[in-house]
């Protein structure tokens, strides 16, 4: 009887789903590290379980609303566009740097 329920203590997390982008991230595949890419992938995950805000560091662009930039490894950034409720797209993956610089369109 007092036994504790998980689901009573969960906080529902909203679930995402990759909308946009796709191509962004079929282009940068294609010169990534193995790392990176394993780094991303699983990031991308986290964000599709929504963990994403969880497990990583997240920094709002104040330039652009509704992106945030994720900070997967020392040397690696995703900047996201979360475009409504319950979807998002990959704007851009890079070094820190490249990400920073990074303006509000994608091409």
């Amino acid at each position: 009887m007092n036994e504790s329920r998980e689901q009573d203590c969960t906080i529902p997390r909203a679930q995402y789903r990759l909308e946009t982008g796709l191509e962004i991230l079929e282009d940068w595949v294609v010169s990534a590290r193995p790392d990176h890419k394993n780094a991303i992938y699983e990031a991308l995950f986290t964000m599709l379980d929504g963990k994403l805000f969880h497990d990583y560091r997240v920094i709002d662009d104040f330039q652009q609303l509704s992106e945030l930039f994720v900070i997967v490894k020392d040397d690696l950034v995703m900047k996201i566009r979360i475009n409504c409720f319950d979807s998002f797209g990959v704007v851009h993956i890079g070094p820190p740097a490249s990400s920073a610089r990074f303006g509000g369109s994608t091409r």
